[in-house]
């Protein structure tokens, strides 16, 4: 809900009022007045919001805007006028935020793709990471957990083209940031730079691509105070489906019976269970998580100003209850962005921000993946056991593990993270305009500094937990495993960045030659200061203080590490254009990093760009009524890299455990801990960009499309290989830019805006972004073989065996290769013998038996159709050429999991693996023979166990409702509010409807 607060003065005159709109919605900034009357105009505000007086009753109102068409509206005899302009073909759009500067956007050469804040926030906003899936052309979001205060998307531009870290590069405002610590609600737009031409003048950084984060500044006008406030209620979008008492007990009977053993559950163990208190028909699920969790933010923003002083201020809290209990995290921002003229052609502009949070999670690590997590507990817990018995959690002694789920939650202890981060820019700009000749010429100054402090808190409780052992009917005590002692762990660290950036541009133009030049100088360091302390013992059920633990046989001892980097750059862009259509563009930037030795710390990165709107050639007259516009552009460039630890060429020391006796004193003794890799540089990444951009139909129409190629050189790695021999104690080069892969792709943008008299308009908008990469070159190991780095092929592709099926018969199974480990048997998975040795073998029989899990190809498609205050929108995302293993997906490459082996770890199975699972009376059953025991054969990756990643789902939809201002006016101060309805990920559809498919 969105509320605005004004002051508003009301002459004798008669008063006109309404709402100016384009077709993406409201138009802040268009200017209204009255024909012949132009000294009396006015400008909408940051809802299209406008007031103004007329004179006389055949008065004509003007409504301007550059970007498009001038409207004139015959007033007559009513007070109100709401409008929808149209755009203006001649001019295409605004201007685009790129690196270090603005462009128009039918003068950009470059592949940008720019999001703003109006489609951002049309879904319910935890985090800005997550507010980019389907939004942007180019760009993956993958959605891996929803832990409050982790539930951040993984952001990848273009795909992989490094199989080191492929983040790219987040700029706020003009500098290196987090981008969800960014509030939503201040996000004016985001832009994605994705080619050399775009990404080339941030250099060493840019090889990942460039995301730009910029937030709202003020307007002119009287101050609006603005409220926005939201409650959202969440649950699991995916859950596996588990054996209830009644099923269970049925197949683990049968399972055991088909095993040849006695069946644990008969009727004399569950009654003697009730006896003791202990059976319940429990859904764990039910028992760990929340029926739902719940979030709510609220945020209060004033904006105005004059043409002098603008300002924008705003206040956010963010509060999110987790679905697993025991989670939750807090959030507050503060942001004041100003823009000041001091003096003529003298301006400041200054952005501070700051924010805090607090994650509160369990003493027990919740990732799935964790040993003793919670999650992973609740799976294999039995349904047919009570939660806790005498006051005390109850679990099951499954052999290897006995924990409760729910005190795993509730009595394990806490992990607290309190953070703290302060982020200012200011820029003071000098416009020599006022010259004619340095007309279009400007300086400024550039600062940027930026303090964070974290502190993490874990501390683990020891607590007391009953047994039950189906075997011996036997209740007992025993502490919790994994936590054999209260401990307690306890971190603090602090950083700052700070960077500093002299700056000249230049725009002019003479006749039909336009000239734009950046030029600038930029330095920025950073450090980092860490200090862990670690204590067991506690008697208390929290710690208190460190202090209060005990440090004997302490295996983490209390230490503390500082790291500083620096990189110092020279860049400059030139874009010119003759007669606006012929487009020219080259960008240079040379960067010097801290981080290598010298002699290889500076690394230079150039790209050219050429671009032809043919849509303004004369001959292209004969087509204009129908294409408005049409662009050529293509570009090529260098980017860089520099994944590396800071540390690599030093030498590098350890302290001696064996000490030598000099007069009667044992003296410490140093020795070389590795090898000085004094030769590392940088990766280059050469980027090839080809593209086109149209209009049609008077602009209703666009369609937008790129075709990029990318090859990574020089690509840090770790030899792994034992390339030399150990015997040379480390004096070996174990790093090396060695690596290399390319990158291939496809991105097409179709966009459709009508509009009516009548004030209907709707917009649809279709995404297709499509990239995959290939190994060229790395010194391959095979410790992880699932997923295998093969050269030729993608990374990350999953490695496995085929699978033929089932075996139907213990005659079969018996005269067929076994795998490496487990045995054949009737039910079992029957592999390929790929080459034919009589064998199965990992080494010779592995295959590609999958693509990565992540999606080669995303789309999307937006639509949004408004109608008299009404407004529906909605997005459908989704992705596909991907897959996912559910062998090994919890563990390790090969080792069942809960999604392959049915009462994994003793445990609960999820049902349709009992189900369908083969008998001797189903020998059509889909999974392979039910059983109570493993049998590490099918635990193998294989095709068998791959799932087509491939999904569509509705990622957001809302319904708004602008109540009309005749209604507002009668309560005097409100000039605008919008009621809202939003939900996010509606509907899903996929091939395995039991895991999340943005889960990777």
């Amino acid at each position: 809900m969105c509320f605005g607060i004004g002051t508003q003065s009301f002459a004798q005159s008669r008063t006109i009022t309404g709402v100016v709109s384009g077709p993406e919605g409201v138009e802040p900034g268009v200017y209204v007045f009255q024909k012949g009357q132009e000294s009396g105009a006015v400008m909408t505000d940051m809802d299209g919001v406008y007031s103004i007086e007329i004179i006389g009753s055949d008065a004509v109102l003007v409504f301007s805007m550059v970007g498009y068409k001038d409207k004139e509206v015959k007033v007559g005899s009513g007070s109100r006028i709401d409008v929808v302009l149209e755009l203006d073909s001649t001019f295409l759009e605004d201007a685009v935020v790129i690196g270090y500067g603005q462009q128009k956007k039918e003068m950009l050469i470059g592949s940008v793709s720019q999001v703003t804040s109006k489609d951002l926030m049309k879904a319910p906003a935890t985090n800005v990471s997550g507010l980019l899936a389907g939004r942007l052309a180019g760009m993956t979001t993958i959605q891996n957990t929803g832990t409050p205060g982790a539930d951040g998307a993984t952001l990848l531009v273009r795909g992989l083209s490094t199989f080191n870290d492929s983040t790219p590069l987040v700029i706020i405002d003009g500098v290196e940031g987090q981008i969800n610590y960014v509030n939503p609600n201040d996000v004016a737009s985001v832009t994605v730079l994705k080619d050399a031409a775009t990404a080339a003048i941030y250099g060493v950084r840019g090889a990942n691509g460039v995301i730009l984060v910029t937030t709202k500044s003020g307007g002119e006008g009287a101050t609006k105070i603005s409220y926005d406030g939201s409650a959202t209620f969440t649950n699991n979008t995916a859950m596996p489906e588990f054996c209830n008492a009644e099923q269970y007990i049925y197949y683990h009977n049968l399972a055991r019976t088909l095993d040849g053993y006695d069946p644990y559950w008969t009727e004399d163990t569950i009654s003697w269970m009730k006896e003791q208190g202990i059976y319940a028909e429990t859904d764990w699920q039910k028992v760990i998580y929340n029926n739902f969790g719940f979030q709510q933010q609220h945020n209060l923003s004033a904006t105005g100003g004059t043409d002098r002083l603008k300002h924008y201020t705003s206040l956010g809290f963010f509060d999110q209850e987790g679905i697993l209990k025991n989670t939750d995290y807090n959030r507050f921002n503060i942001r004041s962005n100003i823009e000041a003229k001091l003096a003529d052609g003298l301006s400041l502009t200054l952005n501070i921000a700051g924010n805090t949070s607090e994650q509160n999670l369990p003493g027990y690590n919740i990732s799935p993946v964790a040993e003793f997590s919670p999650i992973t507990a609740a799976y294999y817990a039995l349904p047919i056991l009570a939660t806790e018995y005498k006051g005390k959690p109850l679990t099951f002694n499954h052999g290897t593990y006995y924990r409760s789920p729910l005190s795993s939650l509730t009595d394990s202890g806490y992990q607290t993270t309190r953070r703290y981060n302060l982020n200012t820019q200011a820029k003071l700009e000098y416009d020599f305009g006022k010259t004619d000749a340095l007309r279009g010429l400007k300086a400024h100054i550039f600062f940027g500094y930026d303090f964070g402090f974290t502190q993490n808190m874990n501390f683990m409780h020891s607590h007391e937990v009953y047994r039950f052992t189906v075997e011996t009917k036997t209740i007992d005590t025993q502490i919790s495993q994994g936590i054999p002692e209260n401990n307690y762990n306890k971190s603090a660290s602090y950083g700052y960045n700070y960077l500093l950036r002299p700056q000249i541009e230049y725009n002019r133009t003479f006749g039909k030659h336009s000239i734009s030049a950046v030029l600038f100088y930029e330095q920025s360091t950073g450090y980092s200061d860490t200090m862990t302390s670690y204590k067991k013992g506690y008697f208390t059920e929290f710690p208190v203080d460190i202090s209060l633990g005990v440090s004997e046989g302490n295996s983490q001892p209390t230490g503390s590490h500082a790291w500083s980097t620096s990189l110092e750059s020279f860049a400059t862009r030139i874009d010119y254009s003759f007669s606006e259509n012929d487009l020219f563009g080259v960008t240079a930037r040379a960067d010097g990093s801290s981080k290598f030795a010298p002699g290889h710390r500076w690394g230079f990165f150039p790209s050219v760009a050429a671009g032809w709107i043919m849509s303004k050639e004369d001959f292209f007259a004969s087509l204009a009524e129908t294409v408005d516009f049409l662009k050529l552009k293509a570009s090529y460039g260098v980017l860089g890299s520099y994944d590396t630890s800071k540390d690599l060429y030093y030498r590098t020391y350890g302290i001696a455990s064996n000490t030598f006796i000099i007069g009667g004193q044992p003296q410490a003794s140093f020795y070389s801990t590795g090898y000085v890799h004094s030769d590392l540089t940088w990766s280059r990444t050469n980027v090839y960009n080809v593209g086109v951009e149209s209009k049609f139909f008077d602009s209703k129409l666009s369609v937008d499309a790129d075709v990029f190629y990318k090859y990574t050189s020089r690509i840090l790695e770790y030899d792994a290989t034992g390339t030399y021999s150990p015997s040379l104690g480390g004096n070996y080069p174990t790093w090396m830019n060695s690596g290399s892969m390319d990158n291939r792709g496809f991105e097409l943008t179709i966009r459709h805006d009508n509009w009516f008299s009548n004030g209907l308009s709707y917009n649809i908008t279709g995404i297709m972004s499509w990239s995959r990469n290939k190994l060229l070159s790395k010194r391959l190991s095979d410790n992880h073989p699932t997923y295998r780095a093969q050269l030729g092929q993608p990374l990350n592709s999953f490695y496995g065996f085929h699978s033929l099926g089932l075996f139907q018969s213990d005659e079969e199974a018996a005269d067929w290769p076994v795998a490496p480990t487990g045995k054949n048997e009737a039910g079992s998975i029957k592999y390929q013998d790929v080459n034919g040795d009589g064998q199965i073998t990992s080494g010779a029989d592995y295959v590609k038996i999958g693509r990565s899990q992540i999606p080669e190809m995303t789309f999307s498609l937006n639509t949004e159709i408004s109608y008299k205050g009404f407004t529906l929108s909605a997005l459908l995302q989704g992705a596909t050429l991907c897959n996912y293993m559910l062998s090994g997906a919890y563990n390790n490459t090969t080792d069942n999991t809960m999604f392959t082996r049915a009462f994994y770890g003793g445990g609960n199975s999820v049902l349709y693996l009992v189900q369908d699972a083969w008998r001797p009376d189903n020998t059509s059953g889909k999974y392979p023979r039910l059983s109570s025991t493993t049998n590490a054969s099918n635990a193998w990756a294989s095709d068998f166990w791959i799932v087509d990643g491939s999904y569509l789902r509705l990622k957001n939809m809302q319904l708004s409702y602008t109540i009309p201002m005749e209604t507002l006016k009668k309560l005097g101060f409100l000039q605008r509010v919008t009621v809202y309805l939003a939900g996010t990920n509606l509907l899903t559809f996929s091939a395995f409807k039991y895991l999340d498919p943005e889960n990777r």
